[in-house]
């Protein structure tokens, strides 16, 4: 892996950088060092954290009825429940309509009464003197209720004397912890068992509430006082609450009231003198069938999307996440590895107020690792090589140690075999090998050497792309003695077909690759990238006998320049082709 380092900065200019408003994003954590690149990941702002509230178990039993009579199915929080939540805004209800439902409607309501208030109120169904938000009833079957699933409906403002469809107003109630709050359908118009239960047990009083309205008036029950035998479970009902108070910075996790996880709670008693339950307003329990529930998540869906910026510019978009239920408020964001350097980086929100300020900056300075140092094997330094008529096609062998890349970057060796007379002209070739075996026949083409005595200098170095590190002992020098009719081969005109290692290898910004040609043939040369896919074309045409040298600057057909790295360059005739590897470094 890359070296980095890791710094957390707070910028003061004039403000803090992040504001107070509960808008930021906030905790800012940087990890450079994974796999794959930078991971960022921050809380989400404090005025969109959502949380539920509920007293089911939220594993879904089944439907319940009560042969069509119509009645209030809700859950209650009285103040005793509340204090926790006191301030929090009230934003959508969720609840499951279950298999049964056959053309039920469901109306979203949420009352608030006050329980010092004497004789102890329950929700005005009638009068709606008590009634705080609303949402448009639902019907089922049809595409608003999703059946056996979790519903969510934004909750809207009741305006005191007007019909529940003129509720148009997005919620502004908030928790009054001095108050207690009922929330759940009003259900109609069905037949069998419209309304989910969880599978208990239930919280008496609490999560299992029903409000009939019979001509003699409302009145408050629960499904195991309404049912034969009792019905010892809570409805899938739940309320959600955004935090709209920034200096409250400690996140809560959801309530579950449960009677198990609420040891020694003891349910309110009403005062209110409940009417007998008559034979009509009966609770049912429908056929259990097997279904598995989506659990309910948390979720910060007033916030579009999240902007990432890397040095000043937005580098991407984040949409906000689905968190599981009871869970922390983290997002995260895998940004593609980046090329060593320094990098700062801030999250802002998109909400529908605009983009909110920035989060703390975090930042972190990537380096590369280079290669490691490696060492010349053979020919020894020195070495002696007798080129005669009957050896000239066997290989030398180069041979050196291995290097290892500690970031994982794929590394490549090149060989470089030089004259020390003359032109100074140089053979070279890169290979992902750490041996490398040309025929003498190779070395004197390439070279263009003469009869005789010929010195030669061999080195090795490699790269990762980005840094290139020399061998240990960084050149060796090698003797060729080549007799004459070693030499009469190479003085005449090409007697085969060749294509050689592009020099240099690793280039930048031009390198040469040369070739021969035994006859006069059509010849195309290309440069292709690691896809196959076609990059330039550098020859495609007639060509003579003989040694040809074409150059190339890293330009692609559409004369724009291409990026660094690895392309392969390949020549084909009627009688020959080759291809071979090369390195362009930016």
């Amino acid at each position: 892996m890359k070296n980095v380092s890791i710094y957390l900065i707070i910028l003061l200019t004039g403000n803090l950088l992040f504001s107070q408003d509960g808008n930021t994003p906030t905790n800012l954590q940087i990890d450079a060092a994974s796999v794959g690149g930078v991971t960022l990941s921050w809380d989400t702002p404090e005025n969109y954290r959502r949380e539920w509230i509920t007293h089911s178990n939220l594993n879904l039993l089944g439907g319940i009825g009560a042969g069509g009579a119509e009645h209030f199915v809700c859950q209650k929080f009285p103040d005793s429940l509340l204090s926790e939540y006191h301030g929090m805004l009230v934003k959508e209800l969720a609840f499951v309509p279950s298999t049964d439902a056959n053309f039920a409607s469901y109306q979203p309501l949420v009352f608030e009464t006050d329980p010092q208030a004497v004789p102890y109120e329950i929700p005005d169904i009638d009068g709606r003197s008590n009634l705080v938000l609303s949402a448009p009833a639902m019907s089922s079957p049809g595409e608003a209720l999703m059946i056996n699933f979790w519903n969510t409906v934004t909750l809207k403002d009741h305006v005191p004397g007007y019909e529940l469809e003129q509720d148009i107003e997005p919620s502004t109630y908030t928790i009054d912890s001095t108050k207690s709050i009922w929330f759940g359908y009003w259900i109609y118009d069905y037949d069998l068992y419209p309304s989910g239960a969880d599978m208990g047990p239930a919280n008496e009083g609490l999560g299992n509430v029903i409000i009939w309205c019979p001509a003699t008036g409302c009145f408050e029950s629960t499904l195991s006082s309404s049912s034969d035998p009792p019905l010892n479970f809570d409805w899938m009902l739940a309320l959600s609450l955004i935090s709209v108070d920034s200096s409250d910075t400690t996140a809560r996790l959801v309530t579950l009231s449960n009677n198990n996880s609420r040891p020694g709670f003891v349910p309110e008693v009403s005062n209110f003198s409940q009417n007998v339950v008559q034979n009509d307003y009966k609770m049912e329990l429908g056929p259990i069938r097997d279904v598995t529930i989506t659990p309910l998540e948390n979720r910060s869906r007033d916030i579009s999307n999240y902007f990432i910026f890397e040095n000043g510019l937005a580098v991407d978009v984040v949409q906000p996440a689905y968190m599981d239920f009871n869970t922390t408020y983290r997002e995260q964001t895998i940004l593609g590895e980046r090329e060593p350097g320094y990098y700062e980086y801030f999250v802002r929100a998109q909400t529908a107020d605009g983009l909110s300020d920035s989060s703390n900056i975090v930042s972190v300075n990537i380096q590369n690792n280079p290669p490691t140092v490696f060492s010349l094997i053979a020919p020894e330094d020195g070495a002696l090589v007798s080129v005669t008529q009957t050896n000239i096609d066997n290989p030398i062998s180069f041979i050196w140690t291995n290097s290892v890349d500690t970031d994982g970057q794929s590394l490549y060796f090149t060989l470089d075999i030089c004259k020390q007379s003359g032109d100074m002209a140089c053979y070279d070739t890169t290979m992902a090998d750490r041996i490398y075996q040309p025929s003498a026949q190779d070395i004197m083409d390439s070279l263009d050497l003469s009869s005789g005595t010929n010195l030669l200098s061999w080195s090795v170095f490699v790269t990762d792309g980005l840094d290139t590190v020399s061998s240990a002992d960084s050149t060796r020098y090698l003797t060729l003695v080549i007799d004459q009719l070693g030499n009469e081969l190479s003085a005449l005109q090409p007697n085969k077909f060749s294509l050689h290692q592009n020099y240099p290898n690793p280039f930048n910004p031009v390198t040469t690759i040369t070739f021969e040609l035994a006859k006069s043939e059509l010849v195309r040369l290309n440069v292709y990238d690691v896809n196959g896919n076609l990059i330039k074309n550098l020859i495609n045409g007639e060509k003579a006998q003989g040694q040809y040298n074409v150059s190339w600057n890293g330009v692609n057909n559409a004369k724009e320049n291409v990026a660094g790295g690895v392309y392969f360059y390949r020549i084909d005739t009627d009688s020959y082709s080759s291809t071979k590897k090369m390195i362009l470094l930016k």
